[in-house]
């Protein structure tokens, strides 16, 4: 039986070090999940929750075994922000307004959170989220209320428009964020992430501050690499080293060079230079959250307030 399973042209190869990663790890499910990508399927062929994929999605990417685009779910159908929805109409909205109890309740709510009525450019946005995007009510509230407090974040007073709301909205339903469940777990994920993101700023420039959206997408992209303070000190060390200056893309080539090559933690960085000869570099130092902060040598120390300053003056 065994040899009828073994035929040519369905025979998998996998690298001896795959192999190894998943033995040592133990996980059954990430095993599971890389012999179907590994066969050209996606999760859709393993009877899983979201939850479940996720988890062992997190482990293959833990181990360096696929890498944060490796296509995991399937396909989604999904509705892009230049797929032009109805031209809703006046009399569409007041019809709906009228005739969907779920929408008539649904306008005052959002007008009470944005602390406005409503103009009929507006209605014609929210009505576009409920009916073309077939977001339910709940989930709109929910996404309405994390736009809200993100734009608090930007200043006292400010709120988000429609239109901004209706950009995250696409992305949510392009994400499949369409049940309150699912609402409130992408909102868990991104308040871990975020917080996350602020220590981050603060062990390497020691500001207090939440990022800006481009250094969110590096920020975001380390944290799902699992890099640990250590291994984020001593690339940004080797960074300043390297170009006399702090460089978002050029600390992230390292980090993701070094995630790719599996180098999870600083001694595996250098052993892997001691191995292959590289040049040594100076070790980072762990710094404290606040206060003064001990850097590893005078010349880095002055760089990296420089690139405060830098950064600074750009936000001013």
């Amino acid at each position: 039986m065994a040899k009828d399973l073994l035929l040519p042209g369905s025979i998998l190869s996998l690298h001896r070090s795959a192999v190894e990663k998943l033995l040592k790890a133990g996980n059954g499910d990430a095993a599971l999940l890389y012999l179907c990508l590994t066969a050209g399927q996606n999760s859709g062929a393993l009877p899983w929750g979201p939850d479940r994929v996720e988890a062992a999605q997190n482990t293959l990417l833990r181990l360096g075994l696929i890498s944060s685009d490796t296509p995991v779910q399937p396909p989604r159908p999904e509705k892009l922000e230049d797929d032009r929805p109805p031209d809703y109409t006046t009399q569409d909205i007041a019809q709906a307004f009228q005739n969907d109890g779920g929408f008539k309740a649904l306008v005052p709510a959002v007008e009470q959170m944005l602390g406005k009525v409503l103009s009929p450019a507006d209605l014609k946005i929210l009505y576009t989220l409920f009916d073309f995007l077939a977001l339910p009510p709940e989930v709109i509230l929910t996404l309405t209320g994390w736009c809200v407090e993100q734009a608090k974040q930007k200043g006292p007073g400010r709120k988000p428009t429609l239109t901004q709301i209706r950009r995250e909205a696409y992305k949510w339903q392009k994400a499949g964020i369409d049940t309150l469940e699912a609402a409130d777990a992408h909102l868990h994920r991104l308040s871990q992430r975020n917080r996350r993101g602020t220590e981050i700023l603060q062990l390497l420039f020691g500001e207090s501050r939440a990022p800006v959206e481009k250094e969110a997408e590096f920020l975001d992209a380390w944290i799902q690499m699992g890099c640990s303070d250590e291994l984020l000190l001593l690339a940004r060390d080797r960074t300043i080293f390297q170009l006399q200056e702090f460089k978002w893309t050029y600390m992230n080539g390292i980090l993701t060079r070094w995630y790719k090559e599996g180098l999870t933690t600083v001694e595996a960085v250098e052993a892997s230079e001691r191995k292959n000869r590289r040049p040594q570099y100076p070790r980072a130092t762990p710094q404290p959250a606040q206060g003064a902060q001990p850097l590893p040598s005078d010349d880095i120390g002055r760089m990296i307030e420089q690139a405060r300053r830098a950064a600074a003056a750009k936000e001013g």
